[in-house]
């Protein structure tokens, strides 16, 4: 009689397929981290309309179970990876009010503001915004938080610092606040959604950086000039 011969092969398991049990905290949230990484990487290259939930299952090698019990949609999914991008720049954020806490405000706001013009050019963040941008639908109907006002409220708070320590002049901190957006950030950020890769290298983004900066403050330095 022949013997049954085992395959060497062995299957290779998917992602969510534990050992007949429950996962951990730590396996659930390394799974939601993979499958959202996935999900943000084929959203961000090939546009909403291309990504399937399908495409999604296949690229992470989840079990179609596992993404399905937590995200019943492609919608569910893409605001999902939303979150996921507002939360991680809430954390760099952050990490920065931390780090400042030495220096004075003017210092301060020059170095926020530093910080959200790359946030703004980030590849990932780009592909996110033109999608909201050009496909109606997905902004219109999007269940994710709004766009994060802790963002904007911490900007007008710099601002009101270093007006309250006369570094910029006094006045509406709103106007200010979004002179300050659009003298920076607005134009390369609308370049890169339109295809183009503004300030592409760290140092064509911090000489454009120091430009812009120097011409903000001749348009709102107070008593002290920048």
């Amino acid at each position: 009689m022949k013997q049954a011969v085992k395959s060497g092969k062995r299957t290779k398991r998917r992602i969510g397929e534990g050992r007949g049990g429950r996962p951990t905290k730590a396996e659930a949230q390394a799974i939601e981290d993979r499958i959202l990484a996935v999900a943000a990487d084929l959203f961000a290259r090939d546009g909403y309309a291309a990504t399937s939930m399908e495409r999604v299952v296949s690229e992470c090698g989840a079990g179609k179970d596992t993404i399905y019990r937590r995200y019943p949609s492609k919608r569910a999914i893409f605001d999902a990876v939303l979150d996921r991008s507002r939360r991680r720049i809430m954390a760099r954020l952050g990490d920065l009010q931390v780090r400042q806490s030495s220096q004075d405000s003017l210092a301060q706001l020059k170095e926020l503001t530093s910080l959200l013009l790359d946030i703004n050019l980030d590849p990932e963040l780009v592909a996110f915004k033109r999608i909201a941008a050009s496909e109606s639908l997905v902004a219109a109907g999007s269940h994710a938080a709004p766009e994060p006002d802790a963002i904007m409220s911490l900007l007008r708070t710099s601002v009101t610092k270093a007006q309250a320590d006369r570094h910029i002049v006094p006045g509406d901190v709103n106007f200010l606040t979004d002179f300050l957006i659009n003298s920076i950030i607005v134009g390369p950020t609308t370049l890169a959604m339109f295809g183009y890769k503004p300030l592409a290298s760290p140092r064509e983004r911090k000489l454009y950086f120091e430009k812009a900066w120097r011409l903000f403050l001749g348009g709102a330095a107070g008593r002290r000039d920048g």
